[in-house]
Order: structure tokens, then C-alpha cells, then sequence
């Protein structure tokens, strides 16, 4: 028995092959060989086996543009094949053929395609396209676009008897076209028929800025789809660049489909090649671009990880962020959400590793509210452009001077990152808990006479040696915090 489950491919036809020989396609047996039976659930029974069906090849395929392909491997000892009791073959289950084996028909003469095999179109064309057959009785023609049924997804696309007419020609009607003769036959005819639209370039950015710095390499990079093949040009300051021996190096690779990328490589970056640059291209449908700006002020820096500060009454933000050039100055800026005003504050210039840098700043006397911050950095080319807006809340900071939330265990303990757990709990105010151990996997806390359980330790602390949880409520809410243990 080899398995083949197959799921949300029932616009595609399934077949098995034995060492490129087809033994079934979808219900319909291509073997002699009645052991051999294609169950319902697309499992390949092989009754009273012997050496001779032995093979590294028994292949499942779901028949598609790249097809789908599941590999069996069978080897039938001679000795228990010798003393295994034959078996009935069960009746073999029949259903309507699906287009799938276009190279193999041996009466391809008796269906022709109508006006040619591959027809090109600009968009905005209607074209009509057909299988033309001398069968007789005249056969049910049926069609498939890259082995998937052709439906009415389409309003463009009608569909009259033998014939295609699209009314409207545009980039996604691009494809193979496939018309099969229904005849009732193990093996209808078949023909195919590949439409090309011809289209615009598109141009895509793989990045829109690049940062770099004095004295490295520089590379940007576009993404061209069109048809026919575009013609690739680089400007900057509407002066073309030319491949220069040292110094810049032009070069593109084939991706999927019509799509290519091409970059341009700056070897020894110096001042004068920062700016805009623009990828240019054009064929005979129309032309696109995309501009791409080379730069040596820092990266955007992105957020990497918050804790509250060593008394709970503030939260730390980090960035990271990438310069080739040392940073000279930060500026953090952070609101109430909603508010218009920002409050700014300059946090401390630390070296970097190379050019990767950190940067780091306790937010404190926050309110029990939503705020919002971004961070932007400095070096001798500029300011970078701004994080994006990171959101965090006060609700969980402790007053300065409060005792209403109680610390668990010694002082080298620290709180190192908010939200592990939340429970819902109608009452709205802070809260001691009455009661704390560790156990295997939860906490007991009393709350108002109810026991609620909550984790232990979030899975990240490694366990309870390691890590502890202090509960809070806040606007009736019981939010667990983790408190990572610090020695």
C-alpha cells in the first residue's frame, strides 16, 4: 500500500508513474496490470506483490505548472513473496480523465489548435483561440489553463463551445491553454495553446534607501518584470552610469518568470556617490522607474527589547541601529498617545561594535496611560530617519514612593519584560498577594477569598531557579509580570 493524501488541489489532476510509465491518471488505469489499484483516497494498492514490482520510483504527482511530486520506495522480498497466500484484486474505480499527459497521445493529429500555437497580444487586444477536432462522434471539448479548469473567475475571459475569446488582453492572461477531446477514450486528445501579453515594465525597489559609508561597498538593487525583456539603465543626476573598471560594476540575475534583478555595485564608496539614484526601464510596450537614495546617515533604528527600571518605577527602551560613521547625537522623543506635544530627551553615545550600535533610555513619572516614542540618531552626514512610532503603557509602573505592589524574594531580582500571562478579575485596584509558592507549574494567589492560579514562570525563564512572576491588577485586569533572577 503506498499512501498519497492530497488536499485543496481538486482543480488539478493526481497521477502515479512506476519508473516513468504511468499506472494511473486521476481514476483511469494506464497499466494492464489488474493488482494494481488506485484506491478512492488516492492510495496505490499493489495485490500479491512480487520482486518484479520492486522499485525506488513509485511517484504521486499533482500535475501543475512545477509539479508536486511525492516518492515511494518498494522492495518485495523474494522469500515472503513466496509464501504469501494470493489475493483478489478489487474492481478498479473509474472516473473522467483529466488533461495531464500532453506529450504521450498517440492521436494528437486528430485535434488541431486554431490560428497557431503560441499567440502574442498587446494589452487592451481581444484575441480568439480554439481546438478544432475531426472525432467522431464530435467530442466535448474542455479547457485548462495551466492544468487548472478553466471557470468563469474571468469576466474577460468567454468561453463558446470549441473557442476562447478574451475581450480584453492584460498581463494575468498570460499562460498555457489547454483543450481536451472528451471522447470516453483511456487517453482523449489533446492540444495547447500559449498566450504571451505583452506589457510595461514594472519596477520595484529592493530597498528605497540604502545606508553606507566612506571607503565600503555599496549596492543597490532594482526588480524589473516586463515583457518583452526591458532594457536596464542607472542614472544619477540624470547623468547615465557606465560600468567603470575599480569602480562601479552593473550586472543583473534571472529570477522567476519575467522577473530580473539588477544591481549596481559601488566598489569604494566615496561623499561624492551619495544622492538619488534611479533605475530606468523600458521596452517596447512603455517604460517605469524606481529611485533609490544612497546615503551615510544612520539606519532607522529599530526597537529590540524594553524592561521596567530596577525599582519598577520606569520602563528602559532599546534600538539598534547600523552607521559607518560614529554617532554623534540621539534624540528619543515620547507622548501620551493622542497628545501633540512631545517630550524629548538626548540619550547617552556609547561606542559602537563596527557599525552597529545600542542605545538605551529609562522613560520614568509615566502616567497609567498609552504613550508612543521614537528615536532618532545623528553622525557627521546627518540625522537618520525616524523609528517607528513604538507604543507602551504606563499602567504597570509603580509610583515613586508607593508600597502598593509587593516584590517577591531578595533584591537581586529584577522585572525583565511585561505581559507573560492576563486574567480578567472584576475588581479594580491594586492588590497584595495574600499567598505565593513555587510549585510545578503555577502559583496559587488569593484574591478576595479566590484562589486564582497563574504560571509559575514564563517557558523563556528556564524555570523557577531562574525566574519568578510578580502579579499585579490594574483596572481589573491581573497582569503577570516575569522577574528574571539577577545574581
Amino acid at each position: 500500500m503506498l499512501p498519497c493524501d492530497v488536499i485543496h488541489a481538486e482543480s488539478y489532476a493526481t497521477a502515479w508513474m512506476k519508473d516513468k510509465e504511468y499506472l494511473y491518471v486521476e481514476a483511469d488505469p494506464h497499466t494492464q496490470d489488474s493488482r494494481i489499484v488506485r484506491l478512492p483516497n488516492n492510495t496505490l494498492m499493489i495485490y500479491n506483490a512480487s520482486v518484479n514490482d520492486s522499485s525506488n520510483n513509485y511517484q504521486c504527482i499533482i500535475i501543475h505548472k512545477q509539479n508536486i511530486v511525492l516518492t515511494h520506495r518498494l522492495r518485495v522480498d523474494p522469500k515472503s513473496a513466496a509464501t504469501t497466500p494470493p489475493q483478489p484484486a478489487p474492481p478498479r474505480y473509474t472516473t473522467t480523465p483529466k488533461p495531464v499527459i500532453p506529450s504521450q497521445h498517440s492521436h494528437r493529429s486528430l485535434i488541431r489548435v486554431t490560428p497557431m500555437k503560441k499567440i502574442e497580444a498587446n494589452p487592451g487586444q481581444s484575441i480568439t483561440f480554439g481546438c478544432e477536432t475531426n472525432i467522431q462522434p464530435p467530442p466535448e471539448i474542455k479547457w485548462f489553463v495551466e492544468s487548472k479548469k478553466l471557470d468563469n473567475y474571468d469576466p474577460d475571459v468567454v468561453l463558446n463551445g470549441n473557442f476562447i475569446t478574451i475581450k480584453k488582453v492584460k498581463k494575468s492572461h498570460s499562460g498555457r491553454y489547454q483543450c481536451l477531446a472528451e471522447d470516453g477514450s483511456k487517453e482523449p486528445a489533446m492540444e495547447a495553446i500559449t498566450v504571451v501579453v505583452h506589457y510595461r515594465p514594472e519596477v520595484e525597489a529592493k530597498k528605497s534607501m540604502v545606508h553606507s559609508g566612506t571607503g565600503v561597498e555599496s549596492e543597490m538593487m532594482c526588480i524589473v518584470s516586463a515583457y518583452p525583456k526591458a532594457i536596464i539603465k542607472w542614472y544619477k543626476d540624470d547623468k547615465e552610469i557606465t560600468q567603470k573598471k575599480g569602480s562601479a560594476v552593473l550586472y543583473h540575475g534571472e529570477m522567476k518568470g519575467n522577473r530580473t534583478k539588477y544591481i549596481l555595485r559601488i566598489l569604494h564608496t566615496t561623499e561624492q556617490d551619495f544622492g538619488e539614484y534611479k533605475c530606468v526601464a523600458q521596452n517596447t510596450i512603455g517604460r517605469d522607474s524606481e529611485t533609490i537614495r544612497l546615503t551615510g546617515v544612520p539606519s532607522q533604528a529599530k526597537l529590540s527589547g524594553a524592561e521596567m527600571t530596577t525599582d519598577d518605577t520606569g520602563i528602559i527602551l532599546r534600538w539598534r541601529l547600523e552607521s559607518y560613521s560614529p554617532i554623534s547625537e540621539y534624540k528619543l522623543q515620547y507622548r501620551r498617545k493622542g497628545e501633540e506635544n512631545w517630550s524629548t530627551a538626548a540619550p547617552e553615545v556609547k561606542n559602537g561594535r563596527g557599525n552597529q550600535f545600542t542605545v538605551e533610555y529609562p522613560i520614568e513619572a509615566l502616567e497609567p496611560v498609552s504613550y508612543e516614542a521614537i528615536l532618532t540618531s545623528r553622525n557627521s552626514f546627518g540625522w537618520s530617519p525616524p523609528s517607528e512610532p513604538h507604543m507602551f503603557t504606563g499602567e504597570l509602573v509603580r509610583p515613586q514612593g508607593s508600597g502598593a505592589v509587593a516584590r517577591l524574594g531578595s533584591p537581586r531580582r529584577r522585572t525583565s519584560f511585561l505581559y507573560h500571562h492576563t486574567i480578567h478579575d472584576p475588581w479594580d485596584h491594586h492588590f497584595v498577594p495574600s499567598y505565593h509558592t513555587w510549585s510545578t507549574g503555577t502559583i496559587p494567589c488569593m484574591v478576595h477569598g479566590t484562589i486564582i492560579f497563574v504560571p509559575s514562570y514564563p517557558t523563556w525563564c528556564m524555570g523557577p531557579s531562574f525566574c519568578t512572576i510578580l502579579p499585579y491588577m490594574v483596572h481589573g485586569t491581573i497582569i503577570m509580570v516575569a522577574e528574571l533572577v539577577r545574581p
